[in-house]
């Protein structure tokens, strides 16, 4: 009998996490989302916001998606894993249902659907709504559920 070599399969836990197509549907065209996170990006009083980190892992999300390069790439996942921290520091913060610390997100290419998923949220709950108390949701909070 020989020696073989064992294999573990990591089993991640299934979930559904918007898909690029979905999270960037209405996002605003790559050229102009630079042009506006330049701009947010050279006042001082927005440094380390969190709008800013979210856009900016996002359009890298956006542009490995567009390119496919392994640059983009690890561009992508770097600012994803930079937002997934900053998050884990200030909880309160985050937007969609599943937090950054899952373990959904430890699959192969989570951070960057942890951004996808942030992005969504942030991008589509209408301006000024925060969190709703459950017994008591917004309209849009009652369509989509509440945080």
């Amino acid at each position: 009998m020989s020696d073989t070599t064992r294999r573990t399969l990591h089993h991640y836990p299934t979930f559904t996490a918007p898909t690029a197509a979905e999270a960037y549907a209405d996002a605003p065209d790559l050229d102009q989302e630079a042009e506006v996170l330049a701009q947010l990006s050279r006042d001082p009083e927005l440094d380390g916001c969190r709008e800013i980190a979210l856009r900016e892992a996002a359009l890298a999300d956006r542009r490995w998606w567009r390119s496919r390069t392994e640059l983009d790439g690890l561009l992508a996942e770097s600012a994803a894993y930079a937002l997934q921290q900053r998050d884990r520091l200030n909880p309160e913060d985050v937007a969609g249902p599943i937090g950054p610390d899952s373990i959904e997100w430890d699959a192969p290419g989570g951070t960057r659907a942890y951004v996808r998923q942030e992005y969504l949220y942030w991008y589509s709950v209408p301006p000024g709504c925060g969190p709703c108390p459950p017994e008591d949701p917004c309209p849009w909070h009652a369509e989509h559920g509440t945080r």
